[in-house]
């Protein structure tokens, strides 16, 4: 990694370690009503089911994976999808950016003991075995990298980490409706930041935020994963004209396996 490179990937983690301190349910599922500690914690973790339930079930219509003995989760922030996961697998591993988050994780799900959270701070998996898993699963967490490169970088570990009759599923905005696009929130933290201001009166006064968005158009996609050793079987786009990002789910082989649909 460049030094560069290095320098944003810390500053992404700077920014969600002060997520998790001050609103990290907020900082997962951004839903305008629910800021400043709007969530309460069974609901949050509901809503894991809305997400992971068609997924698997759009997995077995292509027959992946083979076995559901061990499920990644990457971003998992305070583990909402790897506790689902963890339902439906033997065990489950979530891995985050934010220590605070992992310690969250950890907290919030004592009672799930097959989930396991681990911090991963390393621009690579470098820390997981070569086909460790059935399913390597993201979310939420690939949109908000400091650039597109390590985008690709992450989803050619997922190829690496899952086994040859497994499954990757991750998510990637396709556009995003002006003026989101403009991403003035986070401009204007960072310039404010760099002034002196605490995050926390950042986030809970004005109001700001440092998540960044990126958006990758499909035909990119298709193009860096076949680069990265993989083959597209499904892809699913999520198209509300009431919200202003367009994101498409992209279902992903390791190599020449599975079936395309």
């Amino acid at each position: 990694m460049t030094g560069r490179a290095a320098e944003r990937l810390a500053g992404q983690r700077r920014d969600w370690e002060a997520l998790a301190e001050i609103d990290p349910l907020w900082a997962i599922l951004g839903d305008p009503s629910r800021r400043g500690g709007g969530w309460e914690i069974d609901e949050f973790f509901a809503t894991a089911e809305a997400t992971i339930a068609p997924i698997l079930a759009a997995a077995a219509q292509l027959g992946l994976p083979a076995r559901r003995e061990r499920a990644l989760d990457f971003g998992c922030g305070v583990g909402r999808i790897t506790r689902a996961l963890g339902s439906r697998f033997e065990r489950a591993c979530g891995v985050d950016i934010s220590e605070r988050m992992v310690e969250l994780a950890g907290e919030l799900n004592a009672d799930h003991p097959n989930c396991d959270f681990v911090l991963n701070d390393a621009p690579d998996l470098r820390q997981f075995e070569t086909g460790s898993f059935d399913l390597v699963f993201e979310n939420l967490a690939l949109q908000h990298l400091p650039g597109k490169a390590l985008v690709w970088t992450y989803v050619s570990e997922f190829l690496r980490v899952v086994r040859p009759d497994g499954l990757v599923v991750f998510q990637l905005p396709s556009s995003v409706r002006w003026p989101y696009r403009l991403q003035l929130q986070r401009r204007v933290y960072a310039v404010l930041r760099a002034l002196g201001l605490d995050d926390r009166l950042l986030q809970d006064r004005l109001r700001l935020t440092p998540i960044r968005m990126l958006t990758v158009r499909p035909d990119d996609a298709a193009k860096e994963i076949e680069r990265a050793g993989g083959r597209v079987v499904r892809v699913d786009r999520r198209e509300d004209r009431k919200q202003p990002v367009r994101y498409v789910r992209y279902y992903v082989v390791a190599g020449a396996a599975g079936t395309a649909s």
